[in-house]
C-alpha cells in the first residue's frame, strides 16, 4: 500500500497466520502484535482470502529474538519503538 513504511505483503496461506494465532504463539496479546507491527517488529501479510495477519516468518524471528534478548535489550527495542512510533 502507498504511503505504509510496512506495508503488508501478500503470501501464501501456508506463510501466514492471523494476528490472534501470532498473538497466541508469541504469548502476547492481541493488542501487543498490532503495536509490534506499528513498530516494525512483525510484517503484516494478506492471505489469499485478504485476511490481514502476519507473516509466520516474522512470528518465528521475534521469537527467536526474545528468547536471546537481554533485559536491557527489550527495554531498548521497547523505548525505540516509541520513539519511531511518535
Amino acid at each position: 500500500m502507498k504511503g505504509w513504511r510496512n506495508a503488508p505483503v501478500t503470501c501464501a496461506d501456508d506463510d501466514w497466520v492471523s494476528q490472534q494465532e501470532a498473538a497466541r504463539l508469541l504469548g502476547v496479546s492481541t493488542a501487543r502484535v498490532v503495536w509490534r507491527l506499528m513498530t516494525e517488529h512483525l510484517v503484516p501479510a494478506h492471505d489469499s482470502r485478504q485476511r490481514a495477519g502476519v507473516t509466520r516468518d516474522s512470528v518465528a524471528r521475534d521469537l527467536q529474538w526474545l528468547a536471546q534478548a537481554s533485559l536491557r535489550a527489550k527495554a531498548l527495542r521497547t523505548v525505540k519503538g516509541l520513539v519511531r512510533w511518535i
